[in-house]
C-alpha cells in the first residue's frame, strides 16, 4: 500500500535541489570542484530527509536517501556519490536506533547499485527518461538492506514500504534528471551565446568584447610586468587585390593559427577587425619582450602561404609595450599601436618595443 505522507520530504527536497542546481552549476560546472560541490549538496539533502523521515518503528525510518545517492552518481559522478553517501552514513549513525545498521548498509548498497547501473546503462540506453526509469529500478534493490534486521521484521517492513519506495525512486530519479539536464542545457546554451558574442567567427580568436572580459578577469604580475603586442599584416590590401578576398580571409585565419601555436596558452589573443590583432601577456619579463616579438613575427614570415593554387609571402609589423604599472587596456593598446606605426615607418616586417620608465630605450628588430 502506498504511504503518500512519505512524498512530502522528497517534494520539499526536490524544490531545494532545483533552486540550488543552477547556482552550483554556474560556479562549478566542468571544474575540478563540481563533484565535491554536488556531493555536498546531495549529502545535505539526504541529511534533511533523515531528519524529517517516515517512522516505521522504534529507530526504523524511511526517507529518500536511495534516490539521492543514485542521482549523485548518475548525474554528477562517483566522487559526488561517495561524498553524499559518506554524509548520509554519518547522519544515520548520529540518529541511531535499531535500524541504524540497515540504514548504513542501505546507503552503501545504493551507491554500489547506482555505480553498477550507471556503468551498465551508459551508451546502451539513449532515451534519458527510460534511462532514469531503469536506474530507479536498479537502485531500489538497495531495499534488501532491511534484511540486516530480524527476518520477520524485515519482511514486514519491505512489504509495507516497497510499493512506496518504487514510486519514490522512479518519480524522484526522473524529476531530478529532468531538472539537472534542463539546468545543464540552459548553462551550455548561455555559454555558447556568450562565446559567440566574444569570439571572431573567421579566426576563432577573441574579439574586443571578449578581450576586455578576459583581461578584467586576469590579474597581472606587478613584480614581473605585463605586455601588449599590437600588429597587422603588411600590405594586406595587396593580398586582397591580387589573389582575391578569399585569399585575404585565408591569410587572416592562417596568421591567427600560426601565432596561436607560437605563444603560451594564457596569452590573450584578439582580432580587432580587418587585419589588426593584439596579444596581451599578463606576466612577461622586460628582457623577454624582443624574443617574444621576434618569435611571433618569424611564425608568419618563415613559411609562404598557399591558397587556391597561389603561393605568396606574408609578414607582419609588430608594436609592443611593456610596463609594471596597472594601465587601462586601451592605454596599453594605444602605446603599442604607436610602436606599430614606427615599425611600419622603419620598413615593415619588424617589431618595435617600448618600455615604461624602466631605463630602457625602444628597440627595433
Amino acid at each position: 500500500m502506498l504511504q503518500l505522507q512519505v512524498m512530502v520530504p522528497p517534494i520539499v527536497a526536490l524544490m531545494g535541489l532545483a533552486f540550488l542546481f543552477n547556482t552550483i552549476l554556474r560556479h562549478f560546472h566542468d571544474s575540478k570542484f563540481e563533484q565535491i560541490a554536488f556531493g555536498l549538496l546531495f549529502g545535505l539533502t539526504i541529511s534533511f530527509g533523515m531528519i524529517n523521515p517516515l517512522t516505521l518503528g522504534e529507530g526504523v525510518i524511511f526517507d529518500t536517501r536511495t534516490v539521492l545517492v543514485g542521482a549523485a552518481v548518475a548525474f554528477v559522478g562517483p566522487i559526488a556519490g561517495v561524498i553524499a553517501t559518506g554524509i548520509g552514513i554519518i547522519c544515520r549513525i548520529v540518529i541511531g536506533g535499531a535500524g541504524m545498521s540497515a540504514g548504513v548498509v542501505g546507503l552503501l548498497l545504493a551507491f554500489g547499485f547506482a555505480y553498477i547501473g550507471t556503468t551498465l546503462l551508459k551508451n546502451r540506453i539513449r532515451h534519458p527518461v527510460l534511462k532514469d526509469f531503469l536506474m530507479a529500478l536498479i537502485i531500489t534493490s538497495a531495499a534488501a538492506s532491511v534484511f540486516v534486521l530480524p527476518y520477520d521484521l524485515a519482511v514486514s517492513i519491505l512489504a509495507s514500504i516497497l510499493p512506496t519506495l518504487i514510486v519514490v525512486d522512479i518519480v524522484g530519479m526522473i524529476a531530478i534528471g529532468f531538472v539537472f539536464r534542463r539546468e545543464v542545457n540552459h548553462l551550455q546554451l548561455n555559454k555558447k551565446l556568450v562565446d559567440e558574442a566574444n569570439t571572431d567567427s573567421l579566426t576563432n580568436l577573441l574579439n574586443r568584447r571578449g578581450m576586455d572580459a578576459e583581461i578584467c578577469a586576469t590579474k597581472f604580475d606587478a613584480d614581473v610586468g605585463h605586455a601588449m603586442f599590437y600588429f597587422d599584416i603588411d600590405n594586406f590590401k595587396h593580398v586582397n587585390d591580387t589573389y582575391g578576398h578569399g585569399a585575404g580571409d585565408a591569410a587572416l585565419a592562417i596568421v591567427a593559427a600560426r601565432i596561436k601555436d607560437s605563444i603560451r596558452d594564457e596569452a590573450i589573443f584578439t582580432r580587432h577587425g580587418g587585419d589588426e590583432f593584439s596579444i596581451y601577456m599578463r606576466r612577461l619579463d622586460a628582457t623577454d619582450m624582443q624574443a617574444v616579438a621576434n618569435r611571433i613575427g618569424a611564425s608568419i614570415s618563415s613559411q609562404a602561404f598557399v591558397f587556391d593554387g597561389h603561393t605568396f609571402n606574408v609578414s607582419i609589423s609588430i608594436g609592443g609595450f611593456w610596463t609594471k604599472n596597472n594601465l587601462p587596456v586601451q592605454r596599453m593598446i594605444d602605446l603599442a599601436d604607436a610602436q606599430l606605426l614606427l615599425a611600419k615607418q622603419a620598413g615593415k616586417n619588424r617589431a618595435q618595443i617600448a618600455y615604461d620608465n624602466q631605463g630602457q630605450s625602444a628597440a627595433v628588430a
